[in-house]
């Protein structure tokens, strides 16, 4: 009888065993179309003793684990290419914004209207005193500034709904974080107790991928099953266990008020630099790079065609005799240019003669513009003392727009913040910004900007002067060449952005195919191996049939 209830309890273990099989390819069959779940495959494992000669035999079968079916290293190449794609697409967004904003090809750009405003002054210059060609004269330059006040403004818009934009996923991403320390919480517990939390990883491993599309992350998986999270830059910790680390954003009045992204428990060190992927990396570089880039070339067209047309405007006569005064109103700025209220107000005071007798002279000179190079190169600073050295460079190019009629000369005052300007060089309007004894800055054209900055070195005393010059040279481009110039870098970007997005997504689908190709459900499979369970639990079942019958048959026997 022994040996009979051994064979009986084998019976028991394979139905058992089987039945846990077909819950499990259950399981995988429901799941099939679950996002992130990895399937799930029993493994089978031997059990008792094969003695035959051992009157204890016992033999049979048991589910050791349930295994998931996954691989830790594509995995972990899947959460970084979610941080690539994550970043391209919100560079690619930006930039397809910036295109459309920018957009030349369908007229009424920027070199469009330029252009107008230059054939208008060519059209006053054959008419001096006609007052529809001084009105179109007007109607063209306020349509121009217009135009490049939209542009500046939409710039401005971009950069700012980015900005928005950041701190919303600085809120969505705090939120994964928790989500994440509750996770890791909940797997401790369950894998401690001895359970397996099977459901729970697939659910962190796809928590994880939403993490990582925001902001570039490293994660460990550590010997309790929890995840340490990080970041790769610096190695500050997001999430370790159940302790999470949690994002805000503060305004940064340094750089325009826009957000700076900093842990809320050490607000004064802005992670802005450290974050190089994910959503966020792509916005802060658009954000802090690129846009500013674009907002500053157009502030040099801008400041370009202000200060080349005020300086030739005030260089001729308007219709009443007087000395021509700034045709546009003086700005630094793009969103900021606009046409001189007393001109706009008369027309009278257009400056359309070189001389007293009404030519049209300076209506010529001012259609020369078009052709005229944009803006002069700094020439080797000297300075009066061997002791004493300089050099320089232009932070403004759109405020260096014409060559100097001499040196300009500065001179040191008893301190290192005393300079005086000692020669202007024809630019009438110069002025020292600031001064210490490692740098002067310069301000060209009296609009509070740091147009030339010259750094100090050696030693520097009273009396010391430094001198440079400023020249146009023929191998620098016109107006419209640097805006064309500018239009074509702004292309580039943009057709670069997207075959980046085009190949990050392309490796993301490459590695997600390969992950459903391991991790995946495949309806087929899991159909033959519920049949092959099914069959095993039957012959079980069989097994048990025949060993009740054997029963029957004894007990008979000993009626």
């Amino acid at each position: 009888m022994s040996n009979i209830g051994s064979v009986l309890y084998t019976a028991k273990q394979a139905i058992l065993s089987n039945l846990t099989a077909i819950n499990v390819t259950g399981s995988n069959i429901a799941n099939v179309n679950t996002p992130g779940y990895s399937r799930l495959t029993p493994v089978f494992e031997s059990v008792g003793t094969k003695d035959p000669n051992s009157s204890q035999e016992q033999v049979g079968v048991k589910i050791s684990e349930i295994r998931r079916i996954f691989d830790k290293y594509l995995d972990s190449q899947i959460v970084v290419q979610d941080s690539s794609v994550g970043s391209a697409t919100a560079r690619n967004n930006l930039l397809t914004q910036v295109e459309g904003v920018l957009n030349e090809s369908n007229g009424g750009g920027i070199n469009d209207v330029l252009s107008r405003f230059w054939s208008a002054w060519d059209n006053l210059s054959a008419n001096p005193s006609g007052e529809a060609e001084r009105n179109v004269v007007i109607s063209t330059a306020q349509n121009l500034t217009a135009v490049i006040n939209s542009r500046a403004d939409a710039l401005s818009s971009i950069q700012s709904n980015a900005d928005q934009t950041i701190a919303n996923d600085v809120e969505k991403l705090n939120g994964y974080l928790s989500d994440m320390a509750a996770l890791n919480a909940e797997i401790v517990r369950t894998e401690s107790a001895g359970g397996q939390a099977t459901s729970l990883s697939d659910n962190r491993m796809e928590l994880l991928g939403k993490i990582s599309s925001i902001i570039d992350v490293n994660y460990i998986e550590q010997s309790d099953g929890s995840l340490y999270i990080y970041l790769p830059s610096n190695g500050k910790s997001l999430v370790e266990g159940d302790n999470k680390w949690q994002l805000q954003v503060q305004t940064n009045s340094a750089n325009s008020n826009l957000n700076d992204i900093v842990f809320t428990d050490d607000v004064n060190n802005p992670l802005n630099q450290d974050i190089q992927g994910g959503e966020l990396g792509g916005l802060l570089n658009i954000r802090d790079v690129i846009l500013p880039d674009y907002i500053d070339e157009l502030n040099q067209t801008a400041s370009s065609i202000i200060n080349k047309v005020n300086s030739q405007h005030m260089a001729g006569y308007d219709q009443d005799g007087n000395i021509g005064d700034v045709f546009f109103k003086p700005a630094a700025e793009a969103k900021d240019m606009e046409v001189s209220a007393a001109i706009v107000a008369d027309t009278r005071k257009i400056a359309a003669s070189a001389t007293l007798n009404a030519d049209g002279d300076n209506a010529t000179a001012m259609t020369a513009i078009k052709d005229d190079k944009m803006y002069a190169s700094l020439e080797r600073v000297t300075t009066s003392s061997v002791t004493a050295f300089a050099s320089g460079q232009i932070n403004n190019i759109g405020q260096v727009y014409k060559s100097t009629t001499a040196a300009i000369t500065l001179t040191r005052g008893a301190s290192s913040a005393d300079w005086t300007v000692f020669a202007d060089g024809g630019y009438s309007s110069l002025r020292v910004l600031s001064a210490d004894d490692k740098s002067v800055t310069l301000d060209l054209n009296g609009n509070e900007t740091a147009d030339i900055t010259l750094n100090l070195s050696g030693t520097w005393a009273n009396n010391d002067t430094l001198s440079f010059s400023l020249t146009k040279k023929d191998n620098t481009t016109s107006i419209s060449g640097y805006y064309s110039a500018f239009m074509a870098k702004m292309g580039q970007d943009v057709a670069s952005s997207a075959t980046v997005l085009t190949r990050e997504q392309a490796t993301a689908t490459q590695n997600n195919s390969q992950r459903e190709m391991l991790s995946g459900v495949s309806l087929d499979e899991e159909m033959l191996n519920l049949i092959k369970y099914q069959m095993a639990y039957n012959a079980a079942g069989r097994v048990t049939k025949i060993v009740s019958d054997m029963m029957d048959t004894l007990i008979a026997l000993g009626q």
